[in-house]
C-alpha cells in the first residue's frame, strides 16, 4: 500500500534537502509538478469502463470491466 500523496511529497522534499546535488531546483520543480498532477487526478470523479464484444454469431468474445 502506498503512502498518502502529501506525506510522500514531504518525504521527497526532505530527501532533496539532505542531498547536496547541483540539480536541487530541477528536482524540486519536478516534484512539485508531479505532486500537482497527482492531486488533480485524485480530485477527479471515479470512472468506470465496460467493454463487451461479441462474435458474429453472438457469443461473448471478450468481457472487460474496470472500476
Amino acid at each position: 500500500m502506498g503512502m498518502h500523496p502529501l506525506h510522500e511529497a514531504a518525504m521527497r522534499l526532505a530527501d532533496i534537502g539532505l542531498s547536496r546535488s547541483r540539480s536541487k531546483s530541477k528536482d524540486l520543480v519536478g516534484l512539485l509538478l508531479c505532486h500537482g498532477a497527482r492531486a488533480l487526478r485524485s480530485s477527479q470523479p471515479r470512472a468506470s469502463l465496460r467493454i463487451h464484444t461479441v462474435t458474429p454469431v453472438g457469443y461473448a468474445a471478450v468481457k472487460i470491466r474496470l472500476k
